[in-house]
């Protein structure tokens, strides 16, 4: 196992439980991109980036952001 990821497993509260979920997610063909593994923070900040902080939709997903660390 990759250091980086013994360092982010020894962070979960029940790392077996993490590990089987990540098995039987991989065994049942699972292991393929899905928008919902994808923290909503990180999503929302992907978004923001792609336009300029003068655009309305740079300030409405500032908006939410901002809505969400409340």
């Amino acid at each position: 196992m990759d250091y980086d990821l013994v360092i982010q497993l020894a962070k979960k509260q029940n790392q077996s439980r993490e590990v089987c979920r990540a098995v039987r997610k991989h065994l049942n063909g699972a292991d393929e991109f899905s928008l919902g593994d994808i923290p909503t923070m990180q999503l929302l900040a992907s978004l923001q980036s792609r336009y300029d902080q003068y655009d309305a939709e740079y300030s409405l997903i500032q908006t939410l952001i901002s809505m969400i660390r409340q």
